[in-house]
């Protein structure tokens, strides 16, 4: 029996560690598991995901009876880390930039230097407020 190999592309050295785990999970997939978790996505993004309970990824959320791989399961429980951390990242951004560029009147350039945080990511959070604070 030959070995199976695969080889992933350079990946950014600051990924997070759940990521880097996800990847390599979805890569130990079958076809048809992979392809399952892309119907998943695929509906997650359209803007009326009203067919999300339809798909076969859901059935394995609501954990059916049927035999999942744990593997799935695993990537599963990853996904839902990972998606708590994004929330949580993104509420601790608009709180900084709140702070610092609403209240305390900083500019985009200089919340950037002093918490080491990418400028544009900043100047977009700071744009919402610059919107909808004026209101």
């Amino acid at each position: 029996m030959e070995p199976q190999y695969i080889q992933l592309p350079p990946l950014p050295l600051d990924l997070p560690a759940e990521v880097i785990e996800m990847i390599w999970l979805y890569t130990r997939l079958s076809g048809e598991e992979q392809e399952m978790i892309r119907d998943f996505i695929r509906e997650n993004l359209k803007k009326e995901n009203k067919n999300l309970d339809e798909t076969d990824l859901s059935k394995v959320l609501e954990g059916s009876d049927e035999k999942v791989n744990p593997d799935v399961k695993e990537f599963i429980d990853l996904m839902r880390m990972l998606v708590g951390t994004l929330i949580a990242q993104s509420c601790e951004m608009a709180a900084l930039v709140y702070q610092n560029y609403y209240i305390e009147k900083k500019s985009t350039e200089e919340i950037s230097k002093e918490f080491h945080v990418d400028e544009e990511s900043i100047r977009i959070v700071s744009q919402y407020y610059d919107k909808n604070m004026k209101s």
